[in-house]
């Protein structure tokens, strides 16, 4: 009996994602922290992320440890160990709904929001963040820009790091969507 309800769950997630208005989407994600003393950087190719057109849905997802970049190797560890922990908390996640006007069924680019949880360092915060979306034929592309708070996320900074790690860090996604077939 469990083998056949595994079967049908199968049967209908496989069906529901293989609908039209249904994209799946891969990107990279820049942060930056600039701080009085020292500016960060790092980058991950990893960003994975689902849009449902029809339900005006947006998702995406990074593990933590894909970034790169950083000034040293020292400092990537101790993002990694000391402050996004990203062995116990190895994702990063937004899930939410896009709001705003467009006409999914032809070609626009449209300034939206999307309206959702953030999920950093095992918290969860609800958010808007703002985000560009264009349709051309099959493909969307996605950006967005906004600020992450690592006090939103219980991330805290030790007091002789303040001059070298900025408290609000620049947040930038970009998405590239293909129809799921």
């Amino acid at each position: 009996m469990k083998a056949l309800l595994i079967s049908i769950f199968l049967f209908f997630n496989i069906n529901f994602f293989q609908k039209d208005h249904i994209y799946l989407g891969k990107g990279s994600v820049d942060f930056l922290s600039e701080a009085p003393l020292e500016t960060i950087r790092a980058r991950s190719e990893e960003l994975k992320g689902l849009l449902d057109l029809e339900k005006r849905t947006f998702a995406f997802s990074i593990r933590i440890k894909s970034f790169d970049g950083f000034n040293s190797a020292l400092q990537k560890e101790h993002f990694n160990e000391h402050y996004l922990e990203s062995d116990l908390y190895p994702k990063a996640t937004f899930s939410g709904n896009l709001m705003g006007d467009f006409d999914a069924t032809s070609d626009f680019t449209e300034s939206l929001v999307a309206k959702g949880k953030m999920n950093i360092h095992n918290e969860t915060q609800m958010v808007v963040i703002p985000i560009e979306l264009s349709k051309e034929g099959d493909d969307i592309t996605a950006s967005a820009r906004f600020d992450v708070a690592l006090a939103d996320y219980n991330i805290s900074i030790p007091k002789i790091l303040e001059a070298k790690i900025s408290p609000i860090i620049k947040v930038d996604v970009a998405l590239k969507f293909k129809p799921n077939e």
